[in-house]
C-alpha cells in the first residue's frame, strides 16, 4: 500500500527532490547532458528485449517493481508493459527523469500504473519490506558506494523477493560477442537501423565499463552476499558482454 501511494506521489508532484548521491563529476555530467543521447540508444527493440529477460529470473510475475537507473525510462515502459506490475522507476539524473515522464505521456500513458520520482538507491524513500522485485539495467556498476546500494535494496525487499541487475560483464569482449553472433547476423540485420544502434550502444557501454569498472561472476557473489541476499547466482548474457545477477531477499 505504501508503495502504491509513492508511486502516486511520484506521479503527481513530478520531480521529487531527494538525498542528493555521492557520485563523480564525470558520471554527474553524463547523466544531465547525455539524456537524449541516452535515449536514442536505448529506445530500440534489441535493448528492450534484454530488459524483458529480467523478468526470467523471477518465479512469480511481482506485484510491485522498483526500476532503480531507470534513465529516459526505457526499461520502465518495457517492464510495465511485460509484467502488468505497478513499477516506479527511480534515477539521480533529473534530466533523465524529465524524459522519461514525457514519454510517459507522450508514447506510454495506457501504461497507468507506472510512475518515475528522481531519489538516490543508496536512501530509498521507501518502507522495509514493499517492493516484490528490484530490477537495474546497467546501473550498479556505475553506483559509487554499491554496497550502500545493495543493502538498501534488501530493505525494502519483500521475504522471497528478488533482486536482478543486467551489468557489464569483465570477461566479455567486443570480439568475442562478434564472434558469436555470426550465425545470427540475417536475423540481426533484418533492421539494420535498430542493430546499428544497438551495437553503437554496446561499444560505448564498454568503453564506459571500462572507465568505471565492470563486474564479475565473484564480485556480484561477494557483495550480493555481503549485502544479506540468498540464492546468489550470475548468467552471461549478450555473447558474454553482459552479466545477469540475481539475489533473493
Amino acid at each position: 500500500m505504501l508503495f502504491a501511494i509513492r508511486c502516486q506521489q511520484a506521479q503527481t508532484q513530478g520531480i521529487t527532490p531527494l538525498i542528493e548521491a555521492k557520485m563523480d563529476s564525470t558520471n554527474t555530467w553524463v547523466f544531465k547532458f547525455a539524456a537524449r543521447g541516452y535515449d536514442c540508444m536505448t529506445a530500440q527493440k534489441l535493448w528492450r528485449r534484454q530488459i524483458s529477460r529480467l523478468l526470467e529470473h523471477v518465479p512469480t510475475m511481482p506485484e510491485t517493481i522498483l526500476d532503480l537507473g531507470c534513465g529516459p525510462g526505457v526499461s520502465s515502459f518495457e517492464l510495465a508493459e511485460r509484467s502488468g506490475a505497478q513499477v516506479l522507476g527511480l534515477d539521480f539524473s533529473e534530466r533523465m527523469i524529465e524524459r522519461a515522464q514525457a514519454s510517459h505521456r507522450r508514447e506510454f500513458s495506457h501504461l497507468r500504473r507506472l510512475s518515475f520520482t528522481h531519489g538516490d538507491a543508496a536512501a530509498l524513500q521507501l518502507p522495509d519490506h514493499s517492493v516484490d522485485l528490484v530490477t537495474g539495467h546497467s546501473f550498479l556498476y556505475l553506483v559509487h558506494d554499491r554496497r550502500a546500494v545493495l543493502r538498501e535494496v534488501r530493505r525494502v525487499l519483500r521475504p522471497g523477493g528478488s533482486l536482478v541487475l543486467m551489468e557489464p560483464h569483465a570477461a566479455g569482449t567486443l570480439f568475442s560477442a562478434a564472434w558469436h553472433a555470426r550465425g545470427q547476423l540475417a536475423q540481426i540485420w533484418q533492421n539494420p537501423w535498430d542493430t546499428a544502434r544497438f551495437c553503437t550502444s554496446m561499444a560505448l557501454w564498454r568503453l564506459f565499463g571500462s572507465a568505471n569498472g565492470m563486474l564479475s561472476d565473484s564480485s556480484v557473489v561477494q557483495l550480493f552476499g555481503q549485502a544479506g541476499f540468498a540464492q546468489v547466482h550470475t548468467q552471461p548474457t549478450l555473447y558474454g558482454l553482459g552479466l545477469h545477477c540475481v539475489g533473493r531477499a
